[in-house]
């Protein structure tokens, strides 16, 4: 993804500071259509799925999430917008599948986990474990854009 003159301009005037709400308005930002689902928060022009991950940073990340998606699923691009204050400073992209071979998740552990999950004692009280994923590790993906 490369942004484009107007997109760059509208995500230099976002304050994504604060718990959750900031993805209509990062999609609206981007010139995507704003949708809530599973696994994704927005559609671009050309019908691709995007994830947004807002952080200052580190990203805790859901591995059932993880495990659940299918191997289409997986083909979903990320986009992390890491910002200072609100104001984004840089936006890296990635997908889901790259995502989870850079946490260093194997298929086996993707399966482990979900049969874990399985299980009553879990799944009944919506039991929840988070990996965290360093701000490191998210500058190992493709930088898209960097605030000047």
């Amino acid at each position: 993804m490369k942004l484009n003159e107007n997109q760059e301009k509208n995500i230099l005037d976002l304050d994504i500071a604060g718990k959750g709400g900031k993805d209509a308005e990062i999609a609206v930002a981007l010139g995507f259509e704003r949708k809530s689902a599973r696994f994704y928060d927005a559609i671009d022009q050309g019908g691709e799925k995007w994830e947004f991950k807002k952080q200052e940073r580190q990203q805790w990340i859901d591995p059932y999430k993880l495990a659940e998606l299918t191997d289409e699923e997986k083909k979903i691009k990320i986009l992390f917008f890491m910002h200072k204050a609100g104001k984004i400073t840089e936006i890296y992209e990635t997908n889901y599948k790259k995502l989870i071979k850079s946490m260093g998740y194997s298929a086996w552990d993707l399966k482990a986990i979900k049969k874990m999950y399985d299980r009553q004692s879990l799944s009944k009280r919506k039991t929840q474990i988070k990996a965290e994923l360093k701000g490191s590790e998210i500058k190992t993906f493709k930088k898209v854009w960097e605030r000047k």
